[in-house]
């Protein structure tokens, strides 16, 4: 857990950075640390996994990197059309970067990162990825693969993936949790396929 007392200072060090990053970068970072306060480490780290499930990001690379590069790039995102090619452009032109080890520049640096994987992501997996989805799955420790199920069952069911929070404090009508509920366990099996009806159920139950 990050101490809460951090986010308001890594705010103010992404702030500083805004003109250097573009709107995209300076919106979203700052909107991630606010969402997910004290879970962010847990967050980045379910970000880069996803990213690199998708292919948004290589297995090499990491959300540290890709944030150090585009506070030292001369171009920003709002230059590209397609944030990818912005990725691409950071991963192959930008090769001088700074990487201090002091707290507040690193996770700056990773919540930058996050920002543009997030763009990244939801370009790859054509949805909106939630932010307090994101922190509800970090926060409890569903695995890379399961949540990247997860976000494609939700964006092929039109069900409402925010409402997780809610499916799992019971909040929701009969109705509305047996869909949740299916999605889930259809999101789990696909990401284990030799996983029976009962043990995805059963996983579904213990995680959410």
């Amino acid at each position: 857990m990050l101490a809460p007392t951090l986010i308001p200072t890594i705010i103010t060090a992404v702030s500083k950075l805004a003109s250097t990053l573009g709107p995209m970068i300076a919106r979203t970072a700052p909107m991630l640390l606010k969402t997910v306060g004290e879970n962010l480490p847990k967050v980045i780290q379910a970000i880069e996994q996803l990213s690199i499930a998708s292919n948004v990001l290589k297995p090499n690379e990491s959300v540290n990197e890709l944030g150090a590069k585009a506070i030292a790039a001369d171009k920003t995102p709002e230059d590209f059309n397609e944030i990818n090619d912005y990725i691409e452009y950071l991963r192959n032109d930008v090769t001088e970067v700074t990487l201090s080890d002091e707290p507040t520049s690193v996770l700056a640096r990773q919540a930058i990162g996050s920002a543009i994987l997030l763009q990244g992501l939801n370009t790859e997996l054509s949805t909106n990825i939630s932010l307090p989805f994101l922190n509800k799955v970090a926060e409890i420790g569903v695995g890379s693969k399961v949540v990247f199920e997860i976000i494609k069952a939700y964006s092929d069911s039109g069900l409402n993936i925010e409402q997780i929070e809610a499916y799992s404090d019971g909040q929701l009508s009969l109705t509305e949790t047996k869909c949740h509920s299916d999605c889930l366990v259809s999101a789990y099996k696909n990401a284990e396929p030799t996983m029976t009806q009962q043990e995805a159920e059963q996983a579904v139950m213990k995680d959410f």
